[in-house]
């Protein structure tokens, strides 16, 4: 006899795809109704495949799901809709120039004949977003929002079917932690109304906060499934490592040498409010790691877009080693000595749809040791890709793979590995770590601290507040656009200690 209080069974679940690659071996859990279960594991280690499956974008190469006692057919067409599961992906797949209630309500629209009917739809989406407290403008495009807001975008849109088996996956990459916290009070509602949730986190505080219960996966297989309450963080660590990992501090006080870059009062002029700045200034020495906090769409983005060439400052200056670049583009940026990890590793980091080999010399044009004339140079490209992946622990299965077809840390770790092969004298770090997991962020703090050590002014941009604190010699906060506070790090220095700078409740300025 079934058991009722089981919603999803994992029966034997395998995938192994035609190149061989097996990404899931055997795995077999159960899921109880109306509960938040976290999924976690290294990057590669199977749970986006398993996720997929469930979600009836993949078929598994062996065993079955069922859900609620029954057995199903994963991979049919409409499997999701039928079954009432929704999805939130780690990339959004949002379609920017469309409006929220267009991004909602695309694939099942309500139509008038044969048009569709915007005003039933907009009464649908404002009528959903009421239902769920979660708070959109549905005639916005989603260029314009913040990454937040198109987070609950991403969630209207997954519960807009009746769904009652949520699952996302790292759903806080890039939210401050008062946007988390009102997420995990709205999934906690959900899971109050009898949803079932599947969080997929590599931060083991969210798990802790959030979850009942957690799987892990580890190479394919799994690892097991425990009561949070049971166990302490180091063995859940070592279920998903396999091992014991540390996570260092980063050292302070090492040599601190010529200021590097310089803006002087800087502001720009833009329409997108998170590219927004006022009266800027701020200067990053060699061998200095400066961390920029704030809520999202504080001015980061306009930060980054103006030390990388990509806006132009509307008054104010810029100077790159003494040289000035208020007016300089992208490319000029990149010639004076700039190394950039964008926050989106595919969409801006990467081209997705080419090689690892063709990712990881992008930027190179020029360089003689990769090309004679207009001609490549097939052989030392590729013995360079491969040194770079081996010196990187780039898991991958030959330098001729897509880029899309890696995990996101071993995406991340290959881009890394690119960008900071040109040595650069300004290294921009954002949101460096989202998505990847322990091990993986771990090595890459390693290499923004050795590029430090090595004489480059690093800024690192990042939503996780335990990266900044872990790894920078000050902090600015920025609030509305403006630096609100300048603080050296230092044992006082604590995520909640940043927080009402953040929120535009303290300043220090």
């Amino acid at each position: 006899m079934a058991d009722t209080s089981t919603v999803i069974a994992f029966d034997g679940i395998s995938k192994t795809y035609p190149n061989g690659t097996v990404a899931l071996s055997t795995v077999s859990f159960d899921i109880p109704k109306g509960t938040i279960h976290a999924i976690c594991g290294e990057n590669g280690a199977g749970k986006s495949t398993l996720m997929k499956i469930l979600f009836g974008l993949e078929a598994p190469s062996a065993g079955r799901i069922l859900l609620d006692g029954a057995p199903v057919e994963a991979g049919a067409p409409g499997f999701a809709g039928t079954h009432g599961i929704g999805m939130v992906h780690q990339h959004f797949s949002l379609i920017p120039a469309l409006t929220v209630t267009e991004n909602i309500i695309l694939g099942h629209e309500p139509r008038k004949g044969v048009l569709i009917d915007r005003a039933e739809a907009r009464r649908q989406v404002t009528e959903l977003s009421a239902r769920y407290d979660l708070k959109v403008e549905p005639d916005a495009p989603v260029s314009t929002l913040s990454v937040a807001a198109q987070q609950k975008v991403e969630i209207l849109k997954a519960l807009a079917r009746d769904t009652r088996i949520l699952i996302l996956d790292e759903p806080t990459a890039v939210l401050s932690p008062p946007e988390i916290e009102e997420l995990f009070n709205r999934l906690r509602g959900l899971r109050d109304a009898g949803m079932t949730i599947l969080f997929i986190s590599h931060k083991l505080n969210e798990v802790r906060a959030l979850a009942q219960n957690v799987t892990v996966l580890r190479g394919g297989r799994l690892a097991g499934t425990v009561a949070l309450k049971d166990v302490p963080d180091d063995k859940i660590m070592e279920m998903v490592m396999g091992h014991a990992v540390e996570v260092a501090r980063r050292e302070h006080g090492a040599a601190i040498g010529e200021t590097v870059l310089s803006l002087k009062s800087v502001a720009t002029r833009t329409r997108e409010p998170a590219d927004l700045l006022h009266d800027v200034t701020v200067d990053i020495r060699a061998g200095e790691i400066v961390g920029i906090a704030g809520v999202d769409g504080s001015g980061q983005r306009g930060l980054v877009s103006v030390m990388s060439g990509f806006l132009r400052p509307a008054s104010g200056s810029v100077a790159f080693n003494d040289k000035d670049m208020t007016r300089a583009d992208s490319h000029a940026w990149r010639d004076a000595g700039l190394a950039y990890l964008p926050a989106d590793r595919f969409a801006q980091g990467g081209a997705p749809a080419l090689s690892l080999a063709d990712n990881a010399i992008a930027g190179t044009d020029g360089n003689k040791d990769l090309q004679t004339g207009p001609f490549l140079r097939r052989g030392k490209i590729a013995a360079r890709v491969r040194a770079m992946i081996k010196e990187f622990n780039v898991r991958s299965f030959g330098i001729y793979e897509r880029l899309d077809s890696l995990s996101g840390g071993n995406a991340q770790k290959l881009i890394a590995a690119r960008e900071l092969a040109t040595k650069p004298k300004l290294l921009i770090a954002d949101q460096p770590t989202r998505g990847i997991d322990v091990a993986a962020a771990a090595f890459l703090h390693r290499r923004l601290d050795e590029a430090a050590r090595s004489g480059a002014a690093v800024l690192l941009v990042s939503a996780d507040l335990d990266e900044l604190l872990r790894l920078s010699d000050r902090v600015l906060v920025f609030f509305a656009g403006r630096i609100v506070a300048d603080l050296p790090n230092g044992p006082s220095l604590t995520p909640s200690a940043l927080g009402p700078y953040m929120l535009g409740l303290e300043t220090a300025r």
